[in-house]
């Protein structure tokens, strides 16, 4: 399944602004601007805390009911939060990461004064290694 769907608590604060929280993922508060912005990163948490139990092969929660679910005050409302996961996979999968190497520091000299892009050509060195030709 790509897209998944899941309950979120919009509760009111006293000072007017809003908080929001999956019920079926502890931890995970939002305290946005306004109701449009917290969706979005509404979605966007949905995505990462998804793609953090998939990287660890772990089953999603089941989406509570919304019956089952307590709010704590009458103005609290629930509402639903869906997310299709393939563009947030291949965001993730391409998301540049740090990997340190050595070269030899006249080397380091001359690619410096020449105005290398070292990630790039380190990319492009491991591509034709691999006998890739273009991104995954």
């Amino acid at each position: 399944m790509t897209t998944h769907v899941y309950p979120v608590v919009v509760e009111r604060a006293e000072d007017g602004g809003i908080g929001m929280y999956f019920p079926d993922f502890p931890g995970t508060a939002i305290i946005p601007k306004d109701l449009a912005d917290g969706i979005w990163r509404a979605k966007e948490m949905l995505a990462f805390r998804l793609l953090e139990l998939e990287e660890k092969s772990e089953a999603f929660p089941a989406p509570s009911a919304p019956g089952d679910i307590e709010v704590e005050d009458d103005t609290d409302r629930i509402i639903f939060i869906d997310v299709f996961l393939p563009p947030y996979r291949d965001a993730s999968a391409n998301k540049s990461v740090t990997k340190n190497c050595s070269i030899p520091k006249w080397m380091r000299e001359a690619g410096d004064s020449a105005g290398l892009n070292y990630s790039l050509l380190l990319q492009n060195a491991i591509k034709e290694a691999l006998g890739l030709q273009e991104q995954r």
